[in-house]
């Protein structure tokens, strides 16, 4: 067996890419960069070409083919369908991204912070627009044979659609879908308290999920009126 000479930390690996950092966190220098290439290149079947990818300051690997890569300079790569997905609402993708600034910048102790003022902001909306999920009217939506098409094609009513169209909805009290155009003010707030917890779970690999509350749960009503009576005092 050929002796390791090194002591490296795998990080987001797939079929065709490999990363890693030294296990003190030092950086590489351009030298250590190239040589290392070359080594795997010297080591892997002629059919296999390994080639520098970038370098990057940080890494944060949520699960398998989910992270987020950040160069010095350059906007961050963020991949993955969990904490990319443009179906959800806007304002749980802003409050994705404002996690993985806190996160990238060492500062997970406000992280508790963050998510009890989107819980707070769950309260209270006078415009749906951001809290909204887009959907696409589909086949199975106009002619519905499961519970969740039929509450779509219920909140589309006589409005014409047809298939490839996008719409906006949001969750009343009673459980039934609305179109955002149609929103009245009426809108449950519970099922959006969930949904940012939800978005924080997409974390819970790399964060103490246990630390924040569940504040859509009945055991948790107290902490909840506590919260938001706290916010009407300031």
């Amino acid at each position: 067996m050929t002796n390791n000479p090194y002591d490296f930390i795998i990080c987001p690996t797939d079929t065709d890419s490999i990363s890693f950092c030294k296990s003190d966190m030092s950086p590489f220098s351009k030298q250590e960069i190239d040589s290392l290439i070359n080594e795997i290149n010297e080591i892997s079947p002629e059919y296999m070409i390994w080639d520098n990818d970038g370098y990057y300051e940080k890494c944060l690997v949520l699960k398998a083919k989910n992270y987020v890569l950040m160069e010095e300079g350059k906007p961050l790569k963020i991949r993955g369908s969990s904490i990319r997905d443009n179906k959800r609402e806007k304002k749980l993708l802003e409050f994705i991204n404002k996690i993985i600034d806190l996160l990238l910048e060492d500062r997970r102790n406000h992280l508790l912070e963050l998510y009890n003022d989107y819980i707070k902001q769950c309260f209270n909306i006078k415009d749906m627009t951001l809290w909204s999920k887009k959907i696409t009217v589909t086949e199975s939506v106009l002619n519905p044979k499961r519970t969740n098409e039929q509450k779509v094609l219920d909140a589309i009513g006589e409005k014409p659609v047809q298939e490839g169209d996008k719409l906006y909805v949001f969750f009343r009290k009673d459980e039934s879908l609305c179109l955002l155009e149609n929103f009245n003010g009426e809108y449950d707030e519970m099922v959006l308290i969930q949904k940012v917890y939800k978005t924080l779970c997409i974390f819970e690999n790399v964060i103490n999920i246990d630390l924040f509350p569940k504040y859509h749960l009945k055991k948790n009503k107290k902490s909840l009126e506590e919260l938001l009576k706290n916010e009407d005092s300031i």
